[in-house]
């Protein structure tokens, strides 16, 4: 076989395809949500049963890989707490009435937040999906964690991460020795220099306006009826010496809003594409931010980044709260794409 032909052989052989997908998974299951990412790392988290003020909720955490550990987290509402002045607190973590040890939990930017240890996350992650009761006490009060749908959470996790049958699972535990998909590296995004030149925001009246705003409506169809039935501004940004990005209002909601962007040609008569982002609301920078409230209470949050690398807006993050359970501004952001964003 000569070099030529065996080189020929090799391009056509499939390129090898990560054991995870790239867009991730979410799952959930009566008090029980898990989120894993494009990287095979997966997130469950578990919440108390209801939605009452003393709030509770534990996150256990699995990197993909045979050698992977159980990490966790804790969080709770104190209902005796200052929102705007949170000081530590300090309790213990129950297995019924075993003492698993003591937890102290940080205030930060979501709330108050503890580390468990080694021990405690496993013995968390044994007890949700048997009988035993998880409990974090204080000397005044105590949070029950309720375990109603996390033998089917941890079973996810097990299954996306390909651990199903082998002595590493925690759900379906066997003695399968088969290969674990190790983790897969974070996609490397290059982020494309756009330029530092002012947007250009065109008005009703203004000379490009209507052409540009009828070019748009066609284009984004029934789905953004303020491009349609409003006279909503027009911003350009310009991207590169050939490529504008447009955004104007899409809709408008009780809670949210949307823009609609697509990628104009220099003399603003075509449109290249449109940007497939989920609910985008700014653009900055090369970035498109989107997402939401999923209500009022604005405990229910996600987020999407689209960056442009100079052809079109890649998607570098997406994250939600899951099911929040009453957690002002959410407990956790539960990613299920993650990349690394090189700036030019």
């Amino acid at each position: 076989m000569t070099r030529k032909t065996l080189l020929l052989l090799l391009a056509a052989l499939p390129l090898a395809a990560s054991a995870f997908d790239d867009n991730g998974s979410y799952f959930e299951h009566k008090n029980w949500e898990i989120a894993c990412d494009n990287t095979g790392t997966c997130r469950a988290a578990g919440y108390q049963a209801g939605e009452e003020d003393q709030a509770i909720s534990i996150l256990l955490m699995r990197g993909a890989g045979a050698d992977a550990a159980i990490t966790g987290e804790i969080t709770v509402i104190d209902p005796n707490g200052d929102d705007k002045n949170r000081q530590a607190l300090s309790g213990h973590l129950y297995l019924d009435d075993k003492n698993l040890g003591n937890v102290t939990l940080s205030d930060d930017e979501a709330g108050l937040k503890g580390r468990l240890s080694p021990a405690q996350s496993e013995a968390v992650s044994k007890a949700v999906v048997g009988s035993g009761k998880i409990t974090f006490r204080t000397d005044k009060l105590t949070w029950a964690l309720s375990s109603e749908g996390a033998n089917a959470v941890l079973l996810k996790m097990d299954e996306y991460q390909g651990r199903v049958g082998t002595p590493t699972a925690l759900i379906k535990r066997g003695k399968d020795k088969k290969t674990i998909p190790a983790p897969a590296a974070k996609p490397i995004i290059h982020a494309a220099a756009v330029p530092d030149t002012p947007p250009r925001v065109l008005k009703a009246g203004d000379t490009e306006y209507s052409a540009l705003r009828h070019l748009l409506a066609e284009k984004a169809g029934d789905e953004c009826i303020d491009i349609s039935e409003s006279e909503n501004s027009i911003t350009l940004y310009p991207l590169d010496s050939s490529h504008i990005l447009t955004e104007t209002s899409c809709w408008v909601a009780a809670y949210n809003s949307a823009n609609y962007y697509a990628i104009l040609s220099a003399d603003l008569k075509t449109i290249t594409a449109s940007v497939d982002v989920e609910d985008g609301y700014d653009y900055s920078d090369g970035t498109i931010e989107g997402g939401g409230r999923k209500r009022g209470l604005g405990d229910c949050l996600f987020i999407t980044r689209h960056t442009w690398d100079g052809k079109r807006f890649v998607p570098t993050y997406k994250a939600g709260s899951g099911q929040c359970k009453g957690f002002p501004g959410a407990a956790w952001m539960l990613p299920t794409r993650v990349t690394t964003v090189q700036k030019p």
